[in-house]
């Protein structure tokens, strides 16, 4: 089993969702973070005032999936987040030793 963390632009979650599910996801983990990556931030203008913004906002998606579909999801997001411009995201793959659905004790690939 694979877990896949992604950050993408808040924008395009539902488009990420409808084509994780169209490939047979089934579930998924999304929190609201802030961050930065190359950007480094940027600065706007409120109320005649400038300021640094630090910290974009993005969506973290977390999903677990069997280890032959990690590739597909990876692209599927991959393909879909993209907007061309700096800070479209990251996505990172990892290893998952175990999985447990507390609700029936189905273990690893029948947990997901």
């Amino acid at each position: 089993m694979k877990l896949i963390i992604a950050t993408i632009k808040p924008f395009k979650l539902e488009e990420v969702r409808e084509a994780l599910t169209a490939i047979g996801v089934r579930g998924m983990m999304v929190t609201e973070i802030k961050g930065f990556g190359s950007q480094s931030g940027h600065t706007e203008i409120y109320r005649g005032a400038e300021y640094a913004v630090n910290f974009v906002p993005k969506v973290k998606l977390e999903i677990v999936v069997p280890a032959a579909m990690a590739e597909e999801v990876v692209q599927t997001i991959a393909s879909t987040a993209k907007t061309d411009k700096i800070g479209d995201g990251k996505i990172f793959t990892l290893d998952v030793e175990s999985a447990l659905r507390v609700r029936t004790g189905e273990t690893n690939d029948d947990a997901i």
